[in-house]
C-alpha cells in the first residue's frame, strides 16, 4: 500500500524557506513592512495614505505622534536647523570585569 505525503507539509516548508530568503535579502525593509502592517491593524489608514507611504508608514505615524507632543514652534525651529544638525553616537566602551 502506498502512503501519500501531505502537500501542505511541503507548502509550509517552501513558504518558510521563501520568507527566510526574502528576509535575509533585505532585513530592514522586511521589518519596516511588518511594522507598517501592524500599524494598519491599530489605526484607520486610508488606501491613499497606504499607497503613499507603504513600508514607511510605521515611521511616519511614529514621527507624527512625536511631533504632536512637541511644544508649539519647536518642530518649525527643528526644520530650519535640520540641514546644519549633525549628531554622532558615542562609541560604547567595552569593559571587562574580572572576578
Amino acid at each position: 500500500m502506498e502512503v501519500k505525503e501531505k502537500k501542505t507539509a511541503n507548502l509550509n516548508k517552501y513558504m518558510s524557506d521563501y520568507m527566510k530568503k526574502k528576509y535575509d535579502a533585505n532585513p530592514a525593509l522586511h521589518r519596516r513592512y511588518k511594522n507598517s502592517l501592524n500599524i494598519r491593524k491599530k489605526y484607520y489608514i486610508t488606501d491613499e495614505v497606504w499607497e503613499k507611504y507603504k513600508e514607511n508608514l510605521y515611521a511616519v505615524i511614529t514621527m507624527k505622534e512625536m511631533i504632536d507632543e512637541l511644544p508649539d514652534g519647536f518642530f518649525e525651529r527643528f526644520l530650519m536647523d535640520y540641514k546644519s544638525l549633525n549628531f554622532r553616537k558615542k562609541e560604547e566602551e567595552h569593559t571587562l570585569i574580572i572576578v
